[in-house]
């Protein structure tokens, strides 16, 4: 997938995110699967969040996984989580994508991006990449 169209994925899931959720503060969603395409998910109620170590948060990805596994090639899986909030590296980006990393790396998978979608616009974990929208038309 080329970056222009990983881009234009994005911005869609920012206007899908955006169209599903009108709160200002809502659960994390982790998404594991293909920007645009199928993808297994798995929410995380706001509440629990202070609660998940990085075995947790590993065994949640490890899960997300094994079922897109099932179900078709994961060549070129991705992860992307949905939070409230702006497009900003925040703690919990950075322990979801740790353990993303451990449970890819444990399946011997690799993974092809590792994203933070929020109302506001998307950032690229790994990169810093990020992109924002006041008015986003889809």
């Amino acid at each position: 997938m080329t970056e222009e169209t990983t881009m234009a994925l994005l911005r869609l899931e920012v206007g899908n995110l955006r169209r599903r959720e009108p709160r200002q503060r809502f659960d994390t969603v982790v998404h594991l699967g293909r920007l645009g395409g199928p993808r297994s998910t798995c929410s995380v109620p706001r509440a629990d969040t202070p609660l998940l170590d990085a075995g947790t948060r590993t065994e949640v990805v490890s899960l997300l996984l094994e079922e897109v596994a099932a179900s078709e090639d994961v060549a070129g899986a991705s992860v992307w989580l949905t939070r409230s909030g702006g497009p900003q590296l925040q703690d919990e980006d950075l322990a979801w994508l740790s353990a993303t990393c451990r449970a890819f790396g444990a399946l011997d998978r690799d993974l092809a991006g590792f994203w933070t979608v929020t109302r506001t616009g998307w950032l690229d974990v790994r990169t810093g990449a990020s992109r924002t929208w006041k008015r986003l038309r889809i």
